[in-house]
């Protein structure tokens, strides 16, 4: 950490992405790092090749992201947060930029000039807390609920085996310092929009089963989001079949082009599919991750799940 700050201070401007796909932390921690370094006087700009989800829309900040494929140039510091290899930026430009990588992903290719890798941290919403905290920024209402949104989403609403100890004192912290967990929670996980509603009843409908019960499937076809008005949203759809009883893992295809696959995947205790992902070019958490996959749907689904049976308890892998 002491030569993230050190690499925060020295620098005037800082370009800050996530991953493909943003997600709370991402987005929490990106927005409240840029608001940190703009209170001690620097430039920074968040920035993101895909659409943010609805639910992200009342971050304090948010108007601020800008779209892109290639980092805009005056920027010479890229930060990435919450990125588990430079790819899946899913952004160009990083040639002669300094890199910070800040990442609590135990699979970190270590990709920066400067990295910081902490796995033992919940969300790394965490990690920026600490560093703004180092950098001596004040913990306005913003920040915080910007922190408090990192952490809520990725540890499942404090429901996933990375919630520890250091989480709730943070957040703690962080309701003292004006972050509304009533208004966050509802805003995450109560304010479906109705288009985002028909996905998920259509990726209901496909739900089937392998491996006697234990893993859950669903399946969205390039039409379904051909339907779909605007940003297709899928964000938390895998989630509902992870819910169901006996279920292990569970999988969420998403045809985003004719013949490539998006493919969420969620775990409990069972099954590593950070493993799973990363034989596909992927990445994530343990319990969370994604990949992408060309081909036809049947061969899609074959391969990976020929990955995902050599992982659970009686695979290949486990024997």
């Amino acid at each position: 950490m002491n030569d993230v700050v050190a690499a925060l201070l020295e620098h005037r401007a800082f370009v800050i992405s996530g991953h493909r796909g943003p997600d709370g932390d991402s987005l929490g921690s990106a927005l409240a790092l840029k608001s940190g370094l703009e209170q001690i006087g620097k430039q920074a700009l968040v920035v993101s090749p895909d659409a943010i989800p609805s639910a992200y829309r009342v971050l304090p900040g948010i108007e601020t992201v800008r779209r892109v494929t290639d980092l805009p140039s005056g920027y010479p510091v890229a930060v990435l947060v919450e990125c588990s290899s430079l790819e899946r930026s899913g952004l160009d430009g990083y040639e002669g930029r300094l890199v910070l990588n800040i990442d609590h992903h135990s699979k970190n290719p270590l990709f920066g000039d400067v990295n910081w890798i902490d796995p033992g941290a919940s969300a790394v919403g965490v990690m920026i807390y600490r560093v703004l905290q180092s950098l001596g920024v004040e913990t306005t209402p913003d920040i915080a609920s910007l922190i408090y949104v990192a952490i809520l989403t990725d540890t499942g609403s404090f429901r996933f085996s990375n919630t520890n100890p250091e989480a709730f004192r943070v957040c703690a912290e962080l309701l003292e310092r004006g972050a509304d967990p009533a208004f966050l929670a509802t805003a995450m996980y109560d304010n479906m929009p109705a288009a985002k509603a028909r996905l998920l009843g259509r990726a209901l409908t496909s739900l089937e089963y392998e491996s006697a019960g234990s893993v859950a499937l669903m399946s969205l076809p390039y039409e379904a989001f051909l339907e779909y008005e605007g940003e297709p949203d899928t964000e938390g759809v895998v989630n509902h079949a992870q819910a169901i009883e006996g279920v292990d893992v569970s999988l969420l295809f998403k045809e985003m082009a004719p013949g490539r696959f998006r493919i969420s995947l969620r775990a409990n205790e069972s099954a590593d599919v950070a493993a799973v992902a990363a034989v596909f070019g992927g990445g994530g958490h343990p319990r969370a991750a994604g990949c992408t996959i060309e081909g036809d749907y049947a061969t899609v689904r074959e391969r990976i799940l020929g990955e995902v049976d050599r992982r659970l308890p009686g695979g290949a892998e486990s024997s």
